[in-house]
């Protein structure tokens, strides 16, 4: 099917493979420097394929990358640019390709740390039971070696694969790889910097499939980076939606299909505090209870008892920088979905209880007082008529992308608690957003050439990428407009012609004028549409002989009339 039409600046780029992940990094545009460290980065990865096992065709991840031009000592930022591929004057763009191999990539996350010395990308990818890190280089010039295959075990001693992009623009690097447990499946991803004691750590999230979390510490080594295993956090019954850290760095949020959000202890794992969603108006009478043991004692068919409705939590976040805003998405399998706003009522920098073991097992074996942190839901309201299967949340938090299981893309604004826009763009469900890496006010490389600052981005199962934003048009005016027409340069031949005849042509439209004027008010009887219709002769008559011509026997002409 043809995609759809949408509404320039928006648009939809058609893909070779369903799409499951999508990640969005970024750091602002600082136009053609002569530092790398200081030139800006947007980088857009997606992944999916056909499917696992053997009969999976095109696994892979895609990764486009956009940074600003490094100006060199001989000034030659255009000549570079050219022979890149840029965007356009002060960026650079290329396209690197992953294989995952026969494995379907469910999960990705890309991070540059703060004390970045490969000058790399980060790249997290959520393959199976795996989860692996690849660097991507910024720059062409600074690729050290091919790009390495998802199922190749030569990451952790930092020997190389084989180059695994499809256009040579510059290969991804496997950097280490982790097997989070066997039958846990890595679902989704995130990273944060974390200050401890002078260090800065780096620590990952992993939510799986079994609705456990698990916490490493990420510790670099020359080119590879070796996973150390923090903690297991248990408590959801299901499986894990989406993960997010602490803006401190001292707790990880996550959200899964059990209908619930929790707070976790990044240092023991421990369960700090639970948010049990609902998916009904707030306004209205609460929706009956139903007894699941009763309906199992009435008959012992699965498919005759009643079960209380599945509540879906598709995303979480953090709505401020203290951590004390908590946002949480929650539907049902059908109907409306719900957006609710909670307040932590404990202060997020208390010191979490201890715990015998060091936490990694469940919280409540350990410690049945864990859950020392308390929520308290300031509003629900409806934010889609429909459920919604993906969310991603703006850098700056005011604005929330919605993707629903119609296909649609909606901006929600936060502050005015109303959608701004909603895009048909998809035929299928929307499988994954990401929302714009930094606030709008600033632009990423390539879009000042662009004209456009995109909000968010989504993908979707029927192998389309769509690019939204809240921009009516683009900043950048087209070029046929620029000149109040036609764009076309008249010759030297074509000037010197119109020089030349101009004024005789315009004394023939001004004859011609006179001459229409005479025939209207001599002869408008004759050529009128009725007198054309009876008598053409007597019009084509007057016109010769009373406005053209003038016979030498006709009165005034040899002598003046008495």
């Amino acid at each position: 099917m043809a995609p759809p039409k949408i509404r320039p600046p928006c648009h939809v780029d058609a893909l070779s493979f369903p799409v499951f992940g999508l990640t969005w990094y970024g750091t602002p545009s600082s136009g053609a420097t002569s530092n790398k460290k200081n030139a800006g980065v947007s980088a857009i990865a997606y992944c999916g394929g056909g499917g696992s096992s053997k009969t999976g065709v095109f696994n892979k991840i895609m990764m486009r990358v956009t940074v600003d031009n490094v100006a060199s000592s001989d000034d030659d930022d255009n000549a570079s640019n050219e022979e890149g591929g840029g965007g356009g004057g002060g960026s650079t763009t290329r396209s690197i390709e992953i294989s995952t191999g026969e494995a379907l990539c469910f999960g990705i996350h890309a991070f540059r740390p703060h004390d970045d010395a490969l000058g790399m990308v980060r790249l997290l990818a959520c393959v199976g039971d795996e989860v692996l890190v690849y660097g991507i280089p910024l720059f062409e010039e600074d690729v050290i070696g091919g790009g390495g295959d998802a199922n190749d075990n030569s990451g952790q001693d930092g020997k190389k694969g084989d180059s695994n992009n499809s256009n040579n623009g510059g290969g991804a690097i496997l950097l280490g790889k982790i097997n989070v447990g066997k039958g846990y499946g890595a679902n989704v991803a995130t990273y944060t910097p974390i200050h401890k004691q002078g260090r800065l750590l780096h620590s990952v999230a992993i939510g799986c499939e079994n609705g456990i979390v698990v916490l490493y510490h990420l510790e670099e080594n020359a080119t590879t980076l070796q996973f150390h295993k923090v903690a297991e956090c248990h408590g959801h019954t299901k499986a894990i939606c989406a993960v997010n850290f602490h803006p401190r760095g001292m707790q990880v949020l996550s959200s899964a299909k059990d209908g619930t959000a929790r707070v976790f202890c990044t240092e023991s794992g421990v369960e700090l505090g639970v948010m049990t969603c609902e998916v009904h108006d707030p306004n209205g009478p609460p929706p009956l209870k139903i007894d699941a043991n009763a309906a199992a004692g009435k008959t012992k068919d699965p498919r005759m008892m009643k079960r209380p409705p599945q509540i879906l939590v598709r995303g979480c976040a953090y709505g401020d920088l203290e951590g004390k805003t908590i946002y949480t998405i929650a539907s049902g399998k059908r109907g409306a979905a719900y957006l609710t706003k909670w307040r932590t009522l404990v202060p997020l920098n208390s010191a979490p209880p201890n715990t015998a073991g060091g936490g990694g097992g469940p919280a409540s074996a350990t410690n049945p007082t864990t859950a020392n942190m308390s929520f308290r839901q300031e509003y629900r309201v409806q934010c889609s008529p429909v459920p919604i299967s993906a969310t991603a949340l703006s850098s700056d938090g005011t604005l929330l992308a919605l993707g629903s299981v119609e296909g649609s893309v909606l901006l929600y604004n936060l502050e005015k608690q109303s959608v701004m826009k909603q895009f048909e763009g998809h035929d299928l469900p929307v499988t994954c957003l990401a929302a714009r890496p930094i606030p709008n006010v600033l632009m990423l490389p390539g879009e000042l050439e662009g004209g456009v600052n995109f909000d968010a981005v989504s993908a979707s199962a029927d192998n389309r990428l769509g690019k939204w934003t809240l921009q009516k048009k683009s900043r950048i005016k087209p070029v046929s407009s620029r000149g109040g027409g036609s764009s076309r340069q008249m010759s030297a031949l074509e000037l010197y012609l119109w020089s030349i005849f101009r004024i005789p042509l315009l004394i023939l439209l001004g004859l011609l004028i006179v001459a229409l004027r005479d025939v209207y008010d001599i002869c408008g009887e004759e050529v009128g549409l009725n007198a054309l219709l009876m008598d053409m002769n007597a019009a084509g008559h007057c016109i010769y002989r009373e406005v053209l011509w003038a016979e030498s026997n006709r009165p005034g002409v040899q002598f003046v009339p008495e």
